[in-house]
């Protein structure tokens, strides 16, 4: 495995990460009112989508160089 797939392999990781982060933090309370809220749940998706993306390069990446070793 080259640096570059094991590099988008680990952002990848470290986006689902954050995603599953975001998804499940909660504030406890918004100023005086005692409420749970979920503020950071606007950022899941992006976090999500980004760590899909990463690794299907990571695997593009890794199918194109094999592919070059067979030729």
């Amino acid at each position: 495995m080259k640096r570059g797939t094991a590099v988008c392999i680990v952002l990848s990781v470290i986006f689902a990460a954050l995603a599953v982060f975001t998804y499940f933090y909660e504030a406890r309370s918004t100023g005086l009112l005692p409420v749970i809220t979920y503020p950071l749940r606007a950022y899941t998706i992006p976090f999500a989508i980004i760590s899909v993306i990463l690794a299907s390069c990571s695997i593009f990446i890794q199918i194109s160089r094999q592919g070059k070793g067979n030729r």
